[in-house]
């Protein structure tokens, strides 16, 4: 009897933690972050698309960097929420791709970036910029 107490006891510890979390969206980085004084090869705009479906945060990215004459378009790619409320993409191209952690705080987008060339004849590079909300 005690066993089977126990085990109750251990079964509804491990769901309160499931039940107490809550997902709310949009989440905050969710919309159109500028970067208005990008130099070229940097990160020129940011757009984050969140939606909640049963219970769980679907997040999506997709990043301009600046080129001339118009800014350079990375694809809409899966983001991964992480546990510390930050999302985390990886947004891979032909030459290079670019490893993107972003984190809103108010009116600013934290927004590290790691750049990595694909056949590694660079080192990585890490740039951090801080976005507005447009």
């Amino acid at each position: 009897m005690r066993l089977i107490l126990i085990a109750a006891g251990f079964l509804l510890a491990s769901a309160a933690p499931t039940l107490a979390q809550r997902v709310y969206c949009p989440i905050p980085e969710d919309g159109v972050w500028v970067n208005p004084g990008a130099a070229p090869k940097e990160v020129s705009r940011v757009e984050v698309e969140s939606r909640c479906v049963d219970d769980q945060v679907h997040v999506r990215v997709r990043a301009f960097t600046s080129c001339i004459p118009r800014d350079c378009k990375w694809g809409w790619t899966k983001g991964e929420l992480r546990s510390d409320g930050a999302i985390q993409v990886l947004l891979i191209g032909f030459l290079s791709s670019k490893q993107i952690t972003l984190k809103a705080f108010g009116d600013m987008l934290d927004t590290h970036v790691v750049n990595i060339v694909n056949d590694l004849s660079e080192p990585r590079t890490d740039q951090t910029y801080n976005l507005q909300r447009k």
